[in-house]
């Protein structure tokens, strides 16, 4: 079983996890293109909405964190950079360092609008099941008749979920690894060999599961996959969403 849950979707009893999941995507699509070109208004109500969604889908925040704590270095290194490769003036002049106010705001923001996308990403994926999300790209495939709608939807699906296996399969040969203290290797090339090499064995005979498993079933394009309409009620919150992603570009302009 896998320990980790990020990327994961966790069944719980909450709104979230009772919304249509095509309403889900549009409300992702609508959060991301507001975060793009957001400025502090709009960063600070995308937390602010980020932190309420977490509470409501019950989700265990602090199992979520640890599972990807890595990407705090990662943020780090990415904060790093912009503070000593952006032009501007320098912060503290009494020391060598490349430091400036502007470097410093455009860092933190950075840093900052990253942070938050990662973390819709993070809750999508955990109240998202994949039916849902394989429904939700057929349904948006359904007007352009020309393109493969059901083979598409099947791909990202399942890309999905071999991505999270993937990190659920790098964790137990992590392990298996450190079990066998092919961790304390001391040149680098033997130990990424021994991690890469039963990954990529693994993904192999993971892909060569699911092939067959799709003949076994039948799998068929040419089959229509019934879709059912979208409540009404489902669309209100993604017009609240509409309106946090204008607020602050209607501020700003009034401000101006």
């Amino acid at each position: 079983m896998a320990r980790r849950i990020a990327l994961h979707y966790v069944p719980r009893d909450s709104p979230l996890h009772r919304w249509d999941g095509r309403c889900k995507f549009l409300g992702l699509l609508l959060v991301m293109i507001s975060l793009v070109q957001g400025n502090a208004l709009s960063l600070t109500l995308n937390t602010i909405l980020l932190a309420t969604a977490f509470a409501l889908s019950g989700l265990p925040f602090g199992r979520i964190f640890r599972d990807v704590w890595f990407w705090v270095i990662f943020l780090l290194v990415i904060f790093l950079f912009q503070m000593f490769l952006t032009p501007g003036p320098n912060l503290f002049p009494f020391l060598p360092l490349p430091a400036s106010q502007n470097r410093l705001r455009v860092a933190a923001f950075t840093c900052w609008r990253l942070a938050v996308m990662f973390g819709f990403g993070i809750l999508f994926t955990a109240v998202t099941r994949p039916r849902e999300v394989q429904e939700t790209v057929l349904w948006l495939l359904r007007p352009l008749p020309f393109l493969p709608g059901r083979r598409i939807a099947l791909m990202v699906s399942l890309t999905l979920r071999f991505f999270s296996s993937l990190l659920d399969q790098l964790d137990e040969i992590v392990l298996a690894n450190r079990a066998r203290l092919a961790n304390r290797r001391k040149n680098p090339l033997r130990r990424a060999k021994f991690l890469a090499l039963p990954l990529i064995r693994a993904s192999l005979i993971r892909a060569e599961d699911v092939t067959l498993a799709l003949f076994a079933r039948g799998f068929r394009e040419d089959v229509p996959y019934p879709l059912s309409p979208v409540p009404l009620s489902h669309w209100v919150p993604l017009l609240g969403l509409l309106g946090l992603s204008i607020v602050p570009y209607y501020v700003v302009f009034i401000v101006q």
